[in-house]
């Protein structure tokens, strides 16, 4: 990672002259600053201008010497060092290789070359990051748009959300899990005597958006049955959280599909209020106010001695760590067709399914992503409620995915009674389809009993006519 606040370390003594390329000549750069100006602008701006520099040295002929350049080098990593959690990764990973170019290690803050690189070659490091970086954010921004075929096909939406999570975690670079023992979801035992994270890079947590998220992981009461009481900071919370996701990829896409579909309004800040009343309404799962669709599915609840909810892997995690969650062991995938054993799941998988205690209570099964981004989770949940149905199968990067979103009806709105995903491995589309038309039975079921009872006997009366006339024709011609 780049370093943000230490001290540069450089392999060569500046001397005197070194004021030719000052080290400490900074831009002010506010870290907070993510809306109108966002922090890969920000970073474009401090190359543009050193680039600019260097130039206006090559041209009046001050070439600069080896420890000079060094410490340019030196001084810039740490300048672009507040920029860099906040950026794209593809961004970083882009900066990252200009410095290899020059022979210039970001980890050490040390050349790496024995020959150290010209200001021509500093230069046009220099301008390349510029032209590339602006290169990525054009083609990100066509990407938000989405196609005819994304919008006729949710599975192929849902693909292209995944794709745009530039933020989602590496696992063994960001992230290393500890799967352990697997069981069955009715076995209660526990099969992990250590943690389910082994480790996860702290500054990944300190990025914007993933910290406005964890702000908002203790301002909730842990047990259904008692009414939440929101302060104002705590509000404050929630819309500088949406506010830091809005302007991610995976969000832009969101809005543009769902309008698109006539789902959303067109108007930013309008739509940003209805995923607010959507997520964060109050509603009564037990008593008035009591919950909502962001504590169910994000932070977990507590109901008669059975945790619900929690589908989040940073909840996780940040519990992990406080000693309230005791990882159980993941449960085993369920196979298609009797006698097919079940493939184990690797450290390195993005999509579990586990079994914990949470606070004494138990969960005895419950999917998450792991290492996305909450803008994704947030992202996609939103679209396939909005525009899918209670339960679809879909793609969803490497993994078939049933997403199961269910509302809640209160005092006439409608709010997110619980969003989660499940691996679907091994299910063929005729599976997916006769598990979707089920659910689609079952609903229409609910909504008029009298009418899905009619519906059946028509249809058994109807099939009931068709047999004895085909048994008529057997009998009347049986060749």
């Amino acid at each position: 990672k780049f370093p943000c606040s230490h001290r540069p370390v450089i392999s060569c003594k500046t001397t005197s002259s070194s004021r030719i390329f000052p080290r400490h000549a900074r831009l002010a750069i506010d870290p907070s600053h993510t809306l109108e100006r966002t922090m890969a602008d920000a970073l474009k701006t401090v190359l543009r201008a050193k680039a600019e520099f260097v130039k206006t040295r090559i041209d009046s002929g001050q070439i600069p010497t080896p420890a000079q350049l060094a410490s340019f080098l030196s001084g810039l990593v740490t300048e672009v060092g507040p920029c860099i959690p906040k950026c794209p990764a593809e961004a970083v990973r882009l900066l990252k290789r200009g410095f290899a170019y020059v022979g210039w290690d970001v980890m050490t803050n040390r050349g790496v070359c024995k020959t150290p690189p010209t200001a021509a070659k500093v230069y046009e490091f220099l301008t390349k990051a510029v032209e590339k970086i602006e290169h990525f954010e054009a083609q990100m921004a066509q990407s938000v748009q989405p196609t005819p075929a994304e919008l006729s096909d949710l599975s192929a939406a849902c693909t292209k959300l995944w794709e745009l999570d530039y933020a989602r975690l590496a696992p063994g670079m960001d992230y290393q899990l500890d799967l352990q023992q697997g069981k069955k979801p009715y076995y209660q035992g526990d099969c992990a005597e250590g943690p389910l994270f082994k480790w996860v890079s702290p500054d990944v947590l300190q990025r914007p958006a993933w910290a406005a998220f964890i702000s908002l992981l203790d301002n909730y009461e842990a047990s259904a049955g008692k009414a939440e009481r929101v302060t104002t900071e705590e509000r404050t919370e929630e819309h500088r959280f949406l506010s830091a996701i809005f302007h991610q990829p995976v969000m832009r896409y969101c809005h543009r599909w769902l309008v698109a579909k006539g789902k959303a309004p067109a108007s930013e800040a309008a739509f940003k209020e209805k995923l607010h009343e959507l997520w964060f309404g109050l509603y009564k799962r037990i008593v008035e106010n009591d919950s909502s669709g962001f504590e169910h599915v994000f932070v977990g609840e507590e109901k008669d001695g059975v945790i619900i909810g929690l589908h989040n892997w940073i909840q996780m995690y940040q519990e992990e760590k406080k000693g309230n969650f005791n990882y159980m062991g993941y449960i085993k995938p369920k196979p298609q067709n009797r006698g097919v054993s079940y493939m184990s799941p690797s450290e390195n998988e993005q999509l579990i399914t586990v079994q914990f205690e949470w606070m004494g209570d138990l969960k005895p099964e419950s999917s998450s992503f792991i290492g996305s981004s909450p803008a994704f989770e947030f992202a996609l949940y939103s679209l396939c409620f909005l525009g899918g149905e209670e339960k679809q199968v879909v793609q969803i990067g490497p993994y078939t995915v049933e997403v199961t979103c269910y509302n809640m009806r209160h005092r006439g709105k409608t709010y997110i009674g619980t969003a989660f995903p499940a691996a679907a491995e091994g299910m063929t589309p005729v599976h997916a389809a006769t598990r979707i038309q089920a659910t689609h039975r079952g609903r229409e079921a609910r909504k008029d009993p009298r009418a899905a009872q009619d519906k059946k006997n028509m249809s058994h009366a109807a099939g009931k006519i068709q047999s004895q006339f085909r048994g008529r024709r057997t009998r009347t011609d049986p060749r």
